[in-house]
Parts: structure tokens; sequence; C-alpha cells
């Protein structure tokens, strides 16, 4: 009953009263010391996938009778409502070194965005077939901080695939039906190959 009092009184509130301050571009917080913009675009989020939510939905721990709230929110828990999604990730190398606290480790915010989350078959999307390569070599490619601080097992991973006969239907001709690295590694669920699970363990490359 206390959980229902609480979750009605959060959901009370609406996404007007947040962007009473948030849609203030000089809006600053502070976590773990560190200024940032607490600014959120409202043009955002009424083109995200998420326009429907309220913004305690996914906030739930602020107070809506303590006002302005904290600055140091927990982050965001999308497994709240993707929980499936969620259950890959933890199992995933991406997951795990998360857990680990490596702050170099992708989150699903890192991939999918915050309040401008779009579908994946919107073009603007990151995670739109055409952008995946753009996407995924933010870390996989030469010179970057995984690529210099993580141990890789591969090089030059972008270079490779775009040169690739995959890489150029995608790239060069537009083919979005080619493949692209998530077709093999799948999205949530990266698994190294000398797992029996993985999807390019030896004995599922076929498949």
């Amino acid at each position: 009953l206390i959980c229902i009092i609480i979750s009605i009184s959060n959901f009370a509130q609406s996404n007007d009263d947040c962007f009473a301050c948030h849609d203030d571009n000089s809006l600053k917080g502070t976590r773990n010391g560190k200024s940032f913009s607490a600014f959120v675009n409202d043009k955002s989020l009424v083109g995200s996938v998420h326009k429907e939510l309220k913004c305690v939905e996914c906030h739930s721990d602020v107070d809506p009778d303590d006002l302005p709230h904290a600055d140091d929110l927990k982050k965001v828990n999308c497994s709240t409502c993707h929980a499936s999604e969620g259950d890959l990730y933890k199992e995933c190398l991406h997951g795990k070194a998360s857990a680990k606290g490596d702050k170099l480790a992708p989150i699903c915010q890192t991939c999918h965005g915050t309040h401008n989350i779009l579908q994946a078959k919107n073009p603007k999307s990151p995670t739109y077939p055409f952008n995946i390569p753009y996407l995924c070599g933010r870390c996989h490619r030469e010179g970057t901080p995984v690529q210099l601080q993580r141990n890789i097992p591969q090089d030059r991973i972008l270079e490779n695939y775009s040169e690739s006969i995959h890489g150029e239907g995608l790239l060069k001709k537009g083919l979005i039906v080619a493949a692209t690295c998530v077709s093999c590694h799948t999205a949530h669920r990266v698994l190294p190959h000398t797992d029996s699970r993985s999807t390019i363990s030896r004995k599922n490359i076929a498949s």
C-alpha cells in the first residue's frame, strides 16, 4: 500500500512541473563533485519513443514534495521496464565491465541516448542499421580510450568492416539489409567467442 501511495504521489507530478526548471539551458547540476548541464530540451523528449511517459516514471527517486530536488539522483534503471534486455546486458562483456565500475563500459544511454531516444527504424537514430558501425566505432576504432586502454583482441575493427563486403554494401551502396556489428555480435548480449553461448562461438557461426 505504501508503494502504491508513493507511486501515485510521484506520477501526479506533471512534466510541466519538471520543465519549469529544466527548460533553462543555463541550469547546472553537480554529481560526484563535477558540474553538468541539467537542461532538458522538451522538443527532444516530445519526439522520443518515451514521449508518453512522465519524467518521474524514469526518475523515480525524485520527491515531488521536496523541490528543487537533490542533485545526486540515481541513474535511471532502464531494465525496470526493459527487463529482458537488462538481463542480457548483465551477462555481456559491456554489462560485466560496467558492474565492475569501468567508466569506459557502455550503458543503455551510451548507445540509445537519454531524453531523445528514437526508434531503430528512424534514420536519425544511432541504432538505425546504417548508423550501427559508427555507433560501435565510437569505442571500437583506432585511437579511442577503449582501444588504447583495454585488452581488445582485434584491431582496426571499424576499418576492416568498412572494407568488407558487408561494409561496402551498407556504407557505399546503402543496403540497410547488409550485416552490421549487431547482426553477428547481437545488441545486448555481446559475449567472447570462447563462450559457448556466444553467437560468434565457433559452433554457432553458421547459424
